[in-house]
């Protein structure tokens, strides 16, 4: 065990899943945040926790450490989860050809298991069964609510002794010690910045020099469904399966590009793919878009959120659509396929960032695998 202290700057899921595996290997914490409670990309997303999504391995592995984390945090606080899984929807016959493979490149016994359309719309009635090839059912994806759950955690990392001070920023940091906002110098062992675009000001120069990027997502919310409609599991469909790294190894990922990109080219050029995850209170969280660069418009785009509801009724059927509220959010994402960064500017600072839209996923295994470093 330790007896060093950690300071984390930022109290995201990225901030507190460190703070939680520093104090569970014995490290005193501190976390600090300029905000009076998580405002970024750790509230602003489907709360859904992704295996699937990540590269066979190593990466993969570390997600599904998340989800059991997740779970077991969840049952000891008591904040809502569902592991009600994934079901990757094709309508398209090189979307079918992809989930097979899929299914054949990965390992027996890890949850996947194909379904022809007649199995899904038994299980799913919120399918929609026009051109429905099949799909690929995976066990391993997890919900949460995202909002109560970095609540939850923020509660757990102070009931577990660690000190959080909101509404505190971090302006400098020096060999041994960061200066606050006001006038304090607070010493480290060990420091990890984990506070999105504050680290621009705190080291310009590192991450003007890393290869990655603003990315901006619009997402929607529906009014709560009827009592007792339930998605079964996360839905997404064939514009996913070019989204996330893991479907990429698939012989026919690049004809289903192809057809993508000919059929629907202006949600190739916004970043259109179509997640549906539902939340406690019956509602549908609804997404997403990713458009780059490195500063955007304040104001959101019509076009595409009607982009994004478009291709979402095509294969899902709500008893009630309407959209009872639309957000934007901002994360950094690597440009050169990385789903994780890590910079070490400085010894015993680490910098974390760019988790490429899977921070609930891979947070607790990034977290263990950096505490692990220090011993």
């Amino acid at each position: 065990m330790n007896t060093g202290h950690v300071v984390i700057v930022g109290a995201g899921i990225i901030g507190l899943t460190h703070a939680l595996q520093a104090l569970e290997a014995g490290w005193k914490v501190t976390v600090m945040d300029r905000s009076d409670q998580a405002l970024g990309a750790s509230v602003r997303n489907f709360g859904s926790v992704w295996p699937i999504g990540c590269m066979p391995g190593e990466e993969r592995e570390q997600a599904l450490y998340g989800a059991k984390r997740w779970k077991e945090v969840a049952a000891e606080e008591g904040f809502w989860l569902k592991p009600h899984g994934s079901l990757s929807l094709a309508y398209r016959e090189e979307a079918w050809d992809v989930l097979q493979e899929f299914a054949g490149l990965s390992k027996a016994g890890e949850g996947f298991r194909l379904l022809r359309s007649h199995e899904i719309l038994s299980s799913f009635p919120a399918v929609n069964p026009e051109g429905l090839r099949g799909a690929l059912f995976s066990e391993a994806e997890t919900s949460v609510h995202p909002r109560s759950a970095i609540d939850a955690l923020t509660q757990r990392t102070i009931r577990k002794g660690a000190r959080v001070e909101f509404k505190t920023s971090v302006i400098k940091v020096l060999e041994d010690a960061v200066e606050t906002s006001d006038g304090r110098l607070v010493k480290f062992d060990q420091l990890v910045i984990a506070a999105g675009e504050e680290m621009r000001l705190l080291f310009p120069c590192e991450i003007a020099a890393t290869p990655i990027q603003k990315c901006r997502l619009q997402m929607m919310r529906t009014v709560p469904q009827p009592s007792g409609f339930q998605l079964g599991a996360i839905l997404v469909s064939d514009l996913t399966l070019c989204h996330y790294p893991a479907f990429q190894k698939c012989p026919s990922a690049t004809a289903l590009r192809e057809r993508l990109e000919k059929e629907v080219p202006e949600c190739r050029a916004k970043g259109v793919h179509i997640m549906a995850a539902q939340h406690p209170d019956g509602s549908i969280v609804v997404g997403d878009s990713h458009e780059y660069g490195m500063d955007f418009p304040p104001d959101s785009s019509d076009e595409v959120d009607e982009l994004i509801l478009r291709e979402f009724r095509k294969f899902v059927v709500l008893p009630t659509p309407r959209i009872a509220s639309r957000w934007q959010g901002i994360y950094l994402k690597s440009t050169v396929g990385q789903t994780q960064v890590v910079l070490n500017p400085r010894e015993r600072v680490t910098l974390v960032t760019a988790m490429g839209g899977l921070g609930m996923t891979l947070s607790w295994g990034l977290a263990r695998k950096t505490i692990a470093g220090w011993q």
